[in-house]
């Protein structure tokens, strides 16, 4: 087998093995509305959720980090990171979490789903990327299923506005970690994050 056809066949399951764990977080991002639902049944409340979940986020990581040899970025991205945990992610699960209170399951799942329409207008207006038309022809669709899902869904004014808001702060957390995060180590950027977000 020549250098070039094994270089296409681990290109292949790089590929392959990206398509996968892309399939696998989805999965498990769309079951984390339906997990917090068992876990207020349970007892639980919303502070105490998220303190957990970016606290076991944060530990793990941390162990990630140290089995890795990876340090941490220079102290100013680390400011940086900190404030898109610490401010960004805690609002986004914030909301999205208590919306789960006043709203169904998949309503507020769906809505936070919109999150692609506000990262693709607020890329173009702030980080000036190109808009196509077949770009544009999402858009649309997004927000005419949006639309229709809202409709739909059984779910009180507040508990549907909390769903948009994670979607607009998720879709500000994404565009300006596009700025903050560039080339800083994925697994440290996530390190940061998490524990300043715990």
């Amino acid at each position: 087998m020549t250098a070039s056809a094994t270089g296409t066949m681990g290109h292949a399951r790089d590929k392959l093995a990206g398509v996968l764990l892309i399939a696998l977080s989805a999965s498990a991002f769309g079951a984390m509305a339906i997990f917090a639902r068992f876990a207020y049944a349970a007892g639980a409340d919303v502070y105490g959720l998220l303190a957990v979940r970016f606290l076991l986020a944060a530990i793990a990581m941390g162990f990630v980090m140290r089995a890795r040899g990876i340090s941490l970025p220079p102290w100013r991205r680390v400011l940086a990171l900190a404030a898109m945990g610490g401010i960004g992610y805690v609002s986004q699960s914030y909301c999205f979490f208590t919306a789960l209170n006043y709203a169904q399951a998949s309503l507020v799942a769906l809505l936070l789903y919109l999150y692609p329409l506000f990262v693709t207008i607020l890329a173009a207006v702030f980080l000036k990327e190109h808009l196509t038309t077949s770009t544009v022809i999402a858009l649309v669709l997004c927000s005419v299923g949006a639309g229709l899902t809202v409709g739909g869904g059984e779910g009180s004014s507040l508990g549907i506005a909390l769903g948009v808001a994670a979607a607009v702060i998720y879709s500000i957390y994404i565009v300006v970690g596009a700025r903050v995060t560039a080339g800083v180590n994925a697994i440290a950027t996530t390190t940061v994050i998490c524990t300043a977000a715990a």
